[in-house]
């Protein structure tokens, strides 16, 4: 032990850096000095999981960090997960399990919220004393002053209220009095929310629009993974001003439409990977949610970034919102080149829809080579909305053969750094595709050096199963 005791922090930290929290948590009970060096390796790192029969101890470390302040600072990496409070449409109605918390308990945690002095200290002082989770959360990331990455899973995002509410206040009020951290070192943040379930809006009237907004404000911020709500009249930043996220490289956007989707693209001025998804369903109809996918749109909040993106991901898919057994029409409006200013653009991942419309007959569309941007390296298209009655191409495979075709072979003048052509099959099998078409992409593939991939992932295969069954 004596020897142990003499070894400088800086040989022994790399071996306490490869320990895991249970060794840690041993080596802090051998010796005062040891606990020194360990606590903060033991603390950078809370990873816990919520369900139905497992509450995470997140009393015990509140407590904890209440009553040993210093030990707040160590917390780097917040990892909550759990995705089991909404397998239903309608499961947003029901309420998250209530912590179990005594009144002795929650002297001290009521005395941390009243030291934020923000205006809502009593509605949170409220739900915690009733054990909603949200408020604790939002009190656990209150004492987090280097929090550098946040992960939320969907049991800690469906109620999280309160903690956006946290945000708004650390993050966009800064007239407010109050005593939260600015979050500077937040460079991280994931939030999995678990959609919006079926006639939401008759449910409630609550859009996380503003909340999930305030993100943007990190001073640190490099990567983005949210929901946003689209908002009810007019996407409104929650500051005295639009943000600067300067930092911004990857953003990944669920539900926000086109429109609004520009506006948030409008401050994100160094992003470099984008993955956004289109979404619609009849119930959630408005002026932003509709059944138009408007190309021009797109192509204008695109243009926003069309100096620095490089990587983008577009998904698309639609609902039904009663027991209509059909999908939603969907029209477009607009040209098919949505893509063609993005010059910097080295990947993209598309459904083939957008490319081509739903048949050979859609008006205003043009040959590949005029619709994808000049550096492409690697093109991915999709077969997202393929379960639309609108879709044709599952008979139309000569004309899509002949299109994908003929770009192919052109690649070295229209697209000179193309690298590879992947056609992925979310919803339909490789086998499911005219096999003429198949052979003759990879054919042409192999004629021209280009790697060309036909690829399926698991929703192909459930799809399959579904229509045996």
């Amino acid at each position: 032990m004596a020897s142990i005791l003499s070894t400088p922090p800086e040989i022994l930290h790399p071996v306490l850096a490869s320990l895991s929290p249970s060794d840690l948590y041993a080596v802090c009970l051998t010796h005062r000095y040891l606990r020194s060096l360990a606590e903060p390796f033991l603390y950078s790192r809370i990873q816990w999981t919520w369900t139905n029969s497992q509450n995470p101890p997140i009393i015990r470390f509140l407590r904890s960090i209440v009553q040993r302040v210093e030990l707040a600072s160590y917390v780097r990496v917040v990892i909550l997960n759990g995705n089991t409070f909404e397998r239903k449409w309608r499961d947003y109605q029901h309420e998250s399990p209530k912590l179990p918390v005594t009144e002795f308990v929650l002297d001290e945690l009521v005395e941390c919220i009243e030291k934020t002095q923000v205006p809502y200290a009593e509605q949170w002082i409220q739900e915690l004393r009733v054990g909603t989770m949200d408020a604790f959360l939002a009190l656990l990331l209150s004492q987090l002053p280097n929090l550098a990455c946040l992960y939320l899973a969907k049991n800690f995002s469906r109620k999280s209220r309160l903690t956006g509410m946290m945000f708004r206040s650390a993050l966009c009020d800064r007239s407010q009095d109050h005593h939260l951290p600015s979050f500077t070192r937040l460079q991280d943040v994931t939030s999995v929310y678990p959609g919006l379930g079926l006639d939401i809006r008759k449910y409630t009237e609550i859009r996380n629009t503003a909340d999930v907004l305030s993100l943007f404000y990190l001073p640190s911020v490099e990567r983005i993974r949210i929901l946003v709500d689209n908002p009810s009249t007019t996407l409104i930043w929650p500051g005295e001003r639009p943000p600067n996220p300067s930092r911004l490289a990857s953003l990944d956007l669920t539900m926000l439409r086109e429109g609004p989707l520009g506006q948030v693209l409008s401050v994100t001025r160094g992003l470099q990977k984008l993955r956004w998804d289109w979404y619609y369903r009849l119930d959630l109809h408005d002026r932003f949610v509709t059944d138009i996918i408007n190309l021009d749109q797109i192509a204008a909040d695109l243009s926003h970034v069309q100096e620095t993106l490089t990587d983008l991901t577009i998904t698309a898919g639609s609902d039904v919102s009663q027991a209509d057994p059909e999908k939603p029409e969907l029209t477009f409006r607009g040209s098919f080149t949505p893509f063609r200013g993005l010059d910097e653009l080295k990947r993209l991942e598309v459904p083939m829809a957008l490319l081509f419309g739903f048949a050979p007959w859609e008006p205003n569309v043009v040959p590949l080579k005029e619709a994808l941007p000049k550096n492409i390296e690697w093109l991915t298209i999709t077969d997202d909305l393929c379960l639309q009655q609108e879709w044709e191409w599952t008979y139309e495979s000569e004309y899509l053969s002949r299109i994908v075709g003929s770009w192919l072979q052109g690649w070295k003048e229209f697209t000179p750094r193309l690298r590879g052509f992947c056609l992925l099959g979310k919803f339909r099998k490789v086998r499911d595709w005219d096999s003429a078409m198949i052979q003759g992409f990879r054919d042409i593939g192999a004629q021209t050096g280009i790697q060309v991939e036909i690829i399926e992932d698991g929703r192909a295969t459930e799809a399959g199963q579904m229509e045996r069954l």
